[in-house]
């Protein structure tokens, strides 16, 4: 008798059958050895088994929160147990997520050099595959088969082939619920191209386009204050008017650092996590354009930094605020700090939710408290690009 290769289901009970298999001569794999043994056929693809179901993770690896290595080091294994145990307990959102990598194995009939064909169901679609058992994810283009019955039910009132924000709006009390069950997959918000294409940007257009607007102000600012003519206070308050020395540049830019950063965790708490108004379609499109889509969608490599035309009209205002306050030297000063702030923020999160940082690193700890705001937390951690002003403001995740 040829050596055949069967797998078993998990759920299968039959201890009968797994005897007249073994007695036959039948070589039997169980879900969690297929898997370890597809793992190392040399393919490069991530596997891991959960609750008797497959999983190919490979193109998540670089965004999981926990780092990369983690889930290389349970390759090929049932990390059920795990995902449950008090180090690495997940959310019902982080299992939302994983079931977008679903791969529904069904055994078939086994071909001339005893090999049982698998056939890939990716979200009831079936696809023969016997390339060392490679196989491609669902990326969550239809409601995945390890949601709930009624986060399907939500999902299903969204069409991700038309502009979301002529339908997010429609979603009343259920806009909530919808947002924060996260989905990795591509979407567009606008029917315009020319909306949808400035809506998008580049994480390297973020320093290409500000970085010089940062020196050139610095720049400005040390060439003005170094003529020793630079009165401050001679308008706002003449008593405590003096002549600005160089010296004082790095003073005002480190100020304009520290305030991004304030500004940072204001914009985050207060404007981006305001509560929807769910009654309002419109205020629904409104929330969902400043964050929501953040929060549905959160690794869209294209939205994860703010896009240089809104940003234009913030700098823009600020710098004519500052200017009724401050002479130019000292404006300059002030904002090229800030602009240098905020081009590290952006940075930053780009890196949190793409990047792999080494373990037990500032960034590996920052990128885990930043998937905790996203994953569990949704009300605390708003800090970023630092747990700075959570600690003051009593928004500190807890356990942090």
């Amino acid at each position: 008798m040829s050596n055949v290769t069967v797998v078993l289901d998990p759920t299968d009970d039959s201890r009968m059958f797994l005897r007249v298999l073994t007695l036959r001569g039948v070589r039997t794999q169980d879900h969690s050895e297929m898997c370890e043994n597809k793992s190392r056929a040399g393919d490069g693809r991530l596997r891991l088994v959960h609750d008797g179901k497959h999983y190919d993770v490979t193109e998540f690896a670089q965004r999981h929160p926990g780092g990369k290595l983690v889930l290389q080091r349970y390759q090929g294994q049932d990390v059920t147990a795990v995902m449950k145990g008090p180090l690495h307990r997940h959310s019902p959102a982080a299992y939302s997520m994983l079931s977008q990598y679903c791969l529904e194995e069904i055994g078939g009939a086994a071909d001339s050099n005893g090999n049982v064909k698998l056939h890939h169901r990716e979200n009831g679609r079936h696809q023969e595959d016997l390339q060392h058992g490679s196989s491609k994810v669902t990326n969550g283009r239809m409601p995945s088969v390890g949601c709930s019955n009624r986060q399907r039910e939500i999902e299903s009132l969204i069409d991700w082939n038309k502009p979301l924000l002529g339908q997010v709006g429609q979603l009343g009390d259920l806009y909530d619920e919808w947002v924060h069950y996260p989905v990795e997959k591509p979407y567009r918000l606008f029917s315009s191209e020319v909306c949808e294409f400035f809506s998008r940007c580049p994480w390297f257009l973020v320093p290409t386009l500000w970085l010089p607007l940062v020196v050139y102000f610095a720049f400005t600012s040390i060439v003005e204050l170094r003529q020793g003519q630079v009165q401050v206070f001679t308008q706002t308050c003449s008593a405590l008017k003096f002549t600005a020395p160089v010296s004082l540049f790095p003073v005002v830019f480190a100020a304009g650092v520290m305030l991004w950063t304030f500004w940072e965790y204001c914009l985050h708490r207060f404007l981006f996590h305001s509560k929807a108004v769910t009654s309002s379609p419109g205020l629904i499109i409104a929330h969902f354009l400043l964050h929501g889509q953040h929060h549905k969608v959160p690794f869209d490599p294209g939205r994860l930094v703010f896009p240089p035309v809104p940003c234009s009209v913030f700098v823009t205002l600020f710098y004519v605020l500052y200017s009724l306050l401050l002479p130019r030297a000292l404006v300059h000063a002030l904002v090229s700090g800030k602009l240098c702030g905020y081009v590290c923020y952006d940075l930053t999160h780009y890196y949190l939710l793409h990047g792999s940082p080494r373990e037990d690193s500032y960034f590996h700890r920052l990128k885990s408290y930043h998937a905790k705001h996203h994953f569990v937390h949704q009300e605390t951690g708003f800090g970023i690009s630092s747990r700075f002003w959570d600690r003051p403001f009593g928004t500190l995740i807890p356990g942090s």
